[in-house]
């Protein structure tokens, strides 16, 4: 071919190697000429192979031509230049939708929801990564699966039903569903909706809810409304308990004073009465027992009135930031005293092992008392064996300043299925007994509410023991108070009253030769003293605590019925001259006593 001369025929025209392939192509279809081809490759595919630009064949490289009749030249070149436009609008296009797959994929793999997309035979076709409730990791795991394959039969005869409607109605259908899983049962609600093709329906999408978390709240505002009626039945109900109660605390004093002042008179004619019978009794049983028979009553109807007022403060309704200085020994033993009938029904031994000389807890006592019932029903409810056993442990760690409250059981022990999630609402063993599963995880929430820990050991068929470990940081030692009275009834009710009203330790004695003994090693900040009692009266300890080296200071207080005896008036000559007579005025004698701790410097 010499200089200048064109030709139209591929086989004689050069072309560079990597041009052949799509040259030849694009001339078998005869879409463009063999020179469009030459300057589509224009001058990058020249320069690479070596070939040159200018000269001779400069023609096949440019537009500029002219030895062509027909116009020949300028329209492949045209069609040239309009397939290019058309390739670069395509390759943005393709870009477009490629960047909006991302954002579609990212927003349907970071949904919450489980969203998928099926045939019209239930296989699936689509899943993200929310596939947990199958035990899968990764939605490609459901890829191919059938719905009988994963969903149990009842659940996929439902699906089954729904995706039909929706494939012959292309409406959106919503339902709910539910499943039993190693975790527990499981709540859904779906939402399916037709994926068209043209007019015709192609695949069922669907979006797949977890509403567990949702129905499990449900159920706890249900639960805490039947609480709050509860709450306000047994406050209604202990109201009105306590008016008979109350009028027979103001009457068995009197009645008992009214004996003391028949007695001269009946023994004045006792011959009279010896042979007499009195309620199928003799009068001389009666009068060596009356005393007895009135303080058996008055210590039940306390006994009764401290349970109506336990009643009452548990149904009241307290918040857990209304804190004060409490006992928590009050606290534990105010709890017992509401669960001990339920436990002696069963025959299981209550055990109290209370530590003293605990320091102020500053905390709710209302919530203090419901964490230790709510442990003390759940040891109770786990034990079904004769010679059954509740301990309630209370001690101190100096190095933590941790008051700890430990509830042990010998019961069947928690179920290993259990033990991890055993603090989370609704979950129990006992469902078939009527177990609700909320009383731990409110005790969790009102131990981690005063900023403490709850922990638990627990052996299958052996027992279980519960440790509630709560802060202080007071560092003042709570002030002691001794009640020392042969009384039992009333030495019990005058320790509780005084722990609850001035948040300090009290402990009692049955006679004063045992409180001697305490008072030489451990003096308290106040004695509490009755007059009348075996071994060492009331009186024989004053004079103890006046002839004692280091007990001079101790501060008394003298509680008798008797207010004229010859040894009242002996202790007032000592100086003892705070002194109190049965019955007793309870709101002012606390305040007394109260103030007399308040005067006393820590």
């Amino acid at each position: 071919m010499s200089n200048g001369e064109m030709v139209d025929d591929p086989k004689k025209t050069p072309l560079p190697p990597a041009c052949e392939a799509d040259a030849a192509l694009r001339c078998r279809n005869k879409k463009v000429s063999w020179y469009t081809v030459c300057r589509l490759r224009k001058r990058s595919a020249c320069a690479k192979h070596g070939m040159k630009t200018t000269g001779p064949n400069r023609q096949l490289l440019t537009p500029r031509s002219t030895r062509f009749s027909n116009g020949r030249l300028r329209r492949p070149f045209r069609e040239a230049h309009h397939l290019k436009r058309a390739l670069s609008i395509q390759r943005r296009v393709h870009a477009d939708l490629r960047r909006s797959e991302a954002q579609f994929r990212a927003l349907v793999e970071s949904s919450a929801d489980h969203i998928f997309m099926l045939d019209q035979k239930g296989t699936y076709l689509f899943s993200n990564d929310q596939v947990r409730q199958f035990g899968m990791r990764t939605g490609r795991e459901l890829i191919g699966r059938r719905l009988q394959d994963v969903y149990p039969n009842d659940v996929y005869l439902l699906y089954r039903e729904k995706v039909k409607e929706v494939l012959s109605t292309g409406r959106v259908v919503t339902f709910d569903h539910d499943k039993e899983t190693n975790k527990g049962r499981q709540y859904h609600q779906d939402t399916l909706f037709p994926i068209y093709r043209g007019n015709h329906i192609r695949a069922v999408g669907g979006i797949c809810r977890d509403l567990s978390e949702q129905k499990k709240i449900e159920k706890q505002l249900f639960q805490a409304q039947k609480m709050d009626a509860l709450g306000t039945l047994v406050a209604g109900a202990a109201h009105e308990i306590n008016n008979p109660i109350n009028l027979m605390q103001f009457n068995l004093p009197l009645f008992q004073k009214m004996w003391q002042d028949l007695m001269p008179m009946m023994d004045s004619v006792s011959e009279h009465l010896e042979t007499k019978k009195f309620g199928g009794l003799t009068y001389s049983f009666i009068k060596q027992n009356m005393l007895q028979l009135i303080a058996d009553m008055e210590m039940a109807t306390n006994r009764l009135a401290q349970i109506v007022n336990g009643l009452k403060q548990f149904s009241r309704k307290s918040n857990p930031a209304d804190k004060s200085e409490v006992q928590v020994n009050s606290a534990v033993e105010n709890a017992a005293r509401l669960a001990v009938s339920t436990l002696s029904k069963s025959k299981t031994e209550l055990i109290l092992e209370l530590a003293s000389n605990l320091p102020y807890l500053h905390a709710n006592l209302q919530n203090l008392e419901q964490i230790v019932l709510n442990l003390m029903i759940n040891a109770y409810q786990s034990i079904d064996h004769d010679g059954g056993w509740v301990k309630i442990t209370t001690g101190w760690r100096p190095a933590d300043r941790v008051i700890t409250i430990e509830v042990t059981d010998n019961g069947r022990g928690i179920n290993p299925i259990v033990a991890g999630k055993i603090f989370d609402p609704f979950v129990t063993d006992r469902q078939a007994q009527g177990g609700t599963g909320l009383g731990l995880s409110v005790t969790y929430n009102l131990v981690k509410a005063h900023h403490g820990e709850i922990a638990f050991k627990s052996q299958p068929g052996k027992g279980t023991t519960f440790t509630v470990a709560l802060p202080t940081s007071d560092k003042r030692k709570p002030k002691r108070i001794m009640v020392v009275d042969d009384d039992y009834g009333f030495r019990s009710l005058l320790i509780q009253i005084l722990s609850r009203k001035t948040a300090c330790i009290a402990e009692g004695f049955a006679d004063g030769a045992e409180a001697l003994i305490r008072l030489g090693s451990n003096p308290p900040d106040l004695l509490i003293l009755d007059m009348f009692m075996p071994q060492m009266d009331g009186l024989g300890v004053c004079r103890a605590i006046k002839n004692e080296l280091g007990l001079e200071s101790t501060q008394v207080v003298i509680v008798t019925g008797f207010p004229q005896h010859p040894d009242v008036l002996a202790a007032k000559r000592l100086g003892f001259k705070q002194i109190f007579f049965k019955p007793l005025d309870m709101d002012k004698f606390i305040h007394i006593i109260q103030e007399i701790l308040d005067a006393k410097p820590v």
